[in-house]
């Protein structure tokens, strides 16, 4: 940091062509956004003008009257999302809990397959040997 200073006071033509695209940068950026908001603000008072315009009867009778409105307006909306955000709690808990009775199902079902297929097994063992024994017996 210290190296930089030194530099800008060792050429200061240097330091003043530096601010200047700077202040250039920052112009350009801040009309961006000052364009970006007058466009925004017009595109406003466009759509307020033509329901000003449509419906003259369902428009509020003073501003605190438009304020209240709103102020009620925007309590039902977190109401609302406040009991949705529950809900949606309350439904990934039931989720969570049917995933842990699938997968002790699932475990029981594996379990009880293995159990079966060693069954299986020790039963073409013992028929492969009542059939073996037969074949050997016939052949002496």
């Amino acid at each position: 940091m210290q190296e930089i200073v030194r530099v800008m006071s060792d050429y200061p033509l240097a330091a003043i062509g530096v601010a200047f695209v700077v202040v250039v940068i920052f112009f350009f950026f801040f009309m961006k956004l000052v364009k970006t908001a007058l466009v925004l603000l017009l595109i406003t008072v466009a759509v307020g003008g033509y329901f000003y315009l449509r419906y003259p009867d369902d428009r509020p009778a003073n501003l605190s009257e438009a304020l209240e409105k709103a102020r009620t307006g925007t309590g039902r909306a977190l109401d609302k999302g406040k009991e949705t955000i529950s809900k949606g709690r309350e439904l990934i808990d039931k989720g969570k809990e049917m995933y842990e009775k699938g997968k002790e199902l699932v475990d029981k079902g594996k379990e009880t397959l293995g159990k079966g297929v060693d069954k299986g097994k020790d039963a073409t063992d013992e028929i492969g040997k009542i059939i073996g024994g037969e074949k050997e017996s016939g052949r002496r």
